[in-house]
């Protein structure tokens, strides 16, 4: 169960109400990469994205990004507390397997078009290519392929789903706590421009 006041499955239907791309999991990645880069000012960046080709000014929008901003909230405090609190929004274990596992293929996804997308300075690009980084970014690219082993009995699946969900959780907040360097450097720049 994860530690988010917003269902997954309601964020899943605004976000299709609104005629987002976007998934409910991948949406979530998306928050998670541009937060580890970007800090306090990735949302709006993550909200033109996830309403790329959507109808920004209908009413649907507006409460689906009241969602976003509260899984965002919630995100960055679990993050910024370093914890170990921090939780993927994925489906609730009733769903399948296959479903679930759709769920994390995309939140690899999302996450990793949060990384690398957008504005990459040359600094970026020396923190992404360094170790243990880019080998978790080869990992979570492998994710985002990953299927379900029909061969394999339902308990080794769900075993090796929770090792994989495990595994990107702690990542994730590896990653974040390796860029702090970078968010505080990028959080400088746009505060000197905002003065000048």
């Amino acid at each position: 169960m994860t530690k988010y006041s917003i269902n997954f499955m309601d964020l899943e239907s605004a976000l299709d109400a609104c005629g987002s791309s976007w998934h409910s999991a991948q949406a979530h990645g998306l928050l998670c990469g541009r937060l580890s880069v970007l800090g306090a000012y990735a949302f709006s960046v993550c909200v033109e994205q996830i309403f790329d080709n959507a109808a920004k000014e209908s009413g649907q929008c507006n409460e689906c990004e009241s969602m976003l901003e509260s899984i965002f909230k919630d995100t960055w405090l679990q993050l910024v507390e370093r914890q170990s609190e921090f939780d993927l929004f994925l489906p609730d274990d009733d769903l399948s397997i296959d479903d679930r596992t759709d769920a994390i293929s995309q939140w690899c996804d999302g996450f990793l078009h949060g990384l690398v997308t957008g504005q990459r300075p040359k600094k970026l690009k020396e923190y992404l290519t360094k170790d243990p980084i880019d080998s978790i970014i080869k990992d979570f690219l492998e994710i985002t392929r990953a299927t379900t082993d029909t061969d394999t009995n339902c308990e080794d699946n769900e075993r090796a789903f929770i090792e994989i969900m495990e595994y990107i959780r702690v990542s994730v907040q590896l990653i974040y706590e390796d860029l702090a360097e970078f968010r505080n450097d990028a959080t400088d720049q746009k505060n000197n421009k905002a003065l000048n």
